[in-house]
């Protein structure tokens, strides 16, 4: 494979090109992929950039390095999105992962007509806008991008937003009745796609999300992105009665 000139650093085009060869069953789980001297021939690239791609790789749960044998396909380890409405720390609990919240921005900004809009609040309204990557056993699987009205929740904290937005609802005793929610393919901007340590080539999937009360109210909107290899979006349709 000829590797030619772009953004992407050359040890992503191999880490992506080899994930899509484990995804389509080229490279079988349990079976070694070619060694570091074969993939440096095969992308004709340096040992140094094989192993950058291998390490990320490992660290993803793609493949198992093991000194003096070479690299084996590990099992598949996406998580799958919950389709209820759980808090992203109870949901990753639930699956065995341990889950932690890095809070990128908290701050009260003037709402534009579209977020006014969509929180059912007052033109040019303060609201909170906050920035969070949310991590399983220290990996980066989702981006959100979160506006929460100023009068619904006066009491939302930093240390709220590192862990749960769903218990804080609970303790406040803020009923949560759906949520609606949007779902479109995009790109990763350069700043999304460095929380989550991804390409800005990589499609991925960006949910929308309204979070409404049972009094009516907005409890919140929400842009998530998920990781495009670890993070997947669950879907559960029920037949019409």
């Amino acid at each position: 494979m000829q590797i030619k000139n772009t953004k992407v650093p050359k040890y992503q085009i191999i880490e992506n090109d080899l994930i899509d060869k484990i995804n389509h069953s080229v490279y079988k789980y349990k079976e070694a992929i070619p060694s570091e001297a074969e993939l440096c021939k095969q992308y004709n690239c340096s040992r140094v950039t094989v192993r950058q791609a291998l390490t990320n790789l490992a660290h993803k749960g793609f493949i198992k390095k093991i000194q003096g044998s070479g690299a084996f396909v590990e099992k598949p380890k996406v998580i799958q999105r919950n389709p209820y409405i759980v808090g992203f720390t109870e949901d990753m609990i639930s699956k065995g992962k341990v889950p932690r919240t890095e809070v990128n921005s908290f701050s009260v900004v003037t709402a534009g007509e579209t977020i006014c809009n969509l929180l059912n609040i007052e033109k040019n309204s303060p609201v909170y806008f906050i920035e969070r990557t949310r991590y399983a056993d220290d990996i980066a699987i989702m981006f959100e991008r979160t506006y929460m009205s100023i009068d619904i929740h006066p009491n939302i904290s930093l240390n709220i937003l590192k862990n749960s937005k769903y218990q804080y609802a609970v303790d406040e005793g803020l009923n949560i009745e759906y949520s609606d929610q949007n779902i479109t393919p995009i790109f990763a901007s350069e700043y999304i796609a460095g929380q989550l340590n991804i390409s800005t080539t990589q499609p991925m999937i960006k949910v929308a999300n309204t979070t409404y009360l049972e009094d009516g109210k907005v409890f919140d909107h929400s842009e998530l992105y998920l990781h495009p290899e670890l993070y997947q979006l669950n879907m559960v349709k029920y037949k019409k009665r």
